[in-house]
C-alpha cells in the first residue's frame, strides 16, 4: 500500500508531468473509484484544465487547476500514476489525461481501492475526508505532547495506534514497522503504555524512517508498489528470520491488527 514517501513521490512526479501543460482530454471509465461522484464529471472538468499545484496531506493527493477545479485522488492500496506515449496502455488503467506530446498519464489501479473525486479546488483541503486526517509528520511536525496525549487514550497495540490516520497521517505498514524498530518499541505493546520518552523515542523514529526514504532514489521508494524488484531498503521490514542489524538476533514476524509485523524479540521488548 502506498505510505507517506510514495505518494510524495507521486505528488513530485505529477508536478513535473502537468507543469504547463493543458489536458487535451480526460477519460475515464464507471468504476468504483468514482464512488463519490460522476466519472463523466472527470471528464468534463478536467478538459482543457492547466495545472496550478499539488499538495498532499498524508496519503491523500489534492491536484487544484485552472478554472477551480480540484482532483482528490487517493491511490488506496495498489493504485498509482504513470505516463506514457499514446499508443502504450498500463494494464488496469481506468482514468486518463491526454497531454501534448502524445503522452497520456494513466491512474492504474488492479484492486479498485483508490478514489477519484471531482470538486471545487477552494474546497479541497475543507474536505471531510482531509479535514478528519492527524497531523502530516513532514508537513506539520510531530508534537510528543500532543501524540503522548492520544496514545494513552487507547488500548490498541501502539502499531495499530500509529497507522490510524486520524493519529498521524500518512503513517502505514512499512514506517511503522520501521520506526518501531528503531524506537526500541515492542509493536505489540498497548500504545497507553508508553511513557512521554518512549513516544519522544517514537516520533524520532517515524521522522527518521521517512526521511531516509524520502531521500532515496524514487525506485527504492516504490520498492513495495514495484513487488520488491529493487534491493529491500529497510532495516527490518520483509526481513522476517534474517539477523536484526542491531543485535543479530533473528527477526521475528507477528500479525498484528491485521497486519504482518516484523520486529527483533531482544531489542524490541513487549
Amino acid at each position: 500500500m502506498p505510505e507517506l514517501p510514495e505518494v510524495e513521490h507521486a505528488a513530485s512526479t505529477l508536478r513535473l508531468w502537468l507543469a504547463e501543460a493543458p489536458v487535451l482530454r480526460a477519460r475515464a471509465a464507471a468504476t468504483r473509484l468514482f464512488r463519490a461522484g460522476d466519472h463523466r464529471l472527470f471528464e468534463q472538468r478536467l478538459t482543457g484544465r492547466r495545472l496550478e499545484r499539488v499538495e498532499r496531506r498524508g496519503k491523500v493527493l489534492l491536484l487544484s487547476f485552472d478554472g477551480d477545479v480540484g482532483l482528490l485522488s487517493h491511490l488506496g492500496m495498489t493504485g498509482k500514476w504513470v505516463r506514457r506515449p499514446g499508443s502504450d496502455t498500463p494494464a488496469h488503467s481506468h482514468a486518463q489525461l491526454e497531454l501534448p506530446g502524445a503522452f497520456v498519464l494513466h491512474y492504474c489501479d488492479p484492486r479498485l481501492f483508490g478514489r477519484l473525486e471531482v470538486h471545487r479546488a477552494v474546497d479541497l483541503l475543507d474536505l471531510p475526508v482531509v479535514r478528519a486526517l492527524g497531523p502530516d509528520p513532514i508537513l506539520d511536525g510531530i508534537d510528543v505532547a500532543a501524540l503522548h496525549g492520544r496514545l494513552e487514550g487507547t488500548a490498541r497495540a501502539v502499531k495499530v495506534a500509529i497507522m490510524d490516520q486520524a493519529v498521524l497521517a500518512g503513517i502505514g505498514n512499512i514506517y511503522a514497522t520501521e520506526a518501531l524498530f528503531r524506537a526500541g518499541i515492542h509493536p505489540a505493546r498497548p500504545a497507553r503504555s508508553l511513557t512521554r520518552r518512549e513516544v519522544g523515542r517514537l516520533a524520532k523514529g517515524i521522522e527518521a524512517a521517512l526521511g531516509e526514504v524520502l531521500g532515496r532514489p524514487a525506485e527504492e521508494i516504490a520498492y513495495l508498489s514495484e513487488g520488491g524488484a529493487v534491493q529491500n531498503p529497510f532495516l527490518v521490514y520483509d526481513r522476517e528470520g534474517e539477523p536484526c542489524p542491531r543485535c543479530g538476533r533473528a527477526l521475528e514476524k507477528r500479525v498484528i491488527g491485521g497486519r504482518a509485523s516484523v520486529f527483533c524479540g531482544r531489542c524490541q521488548k513487549g
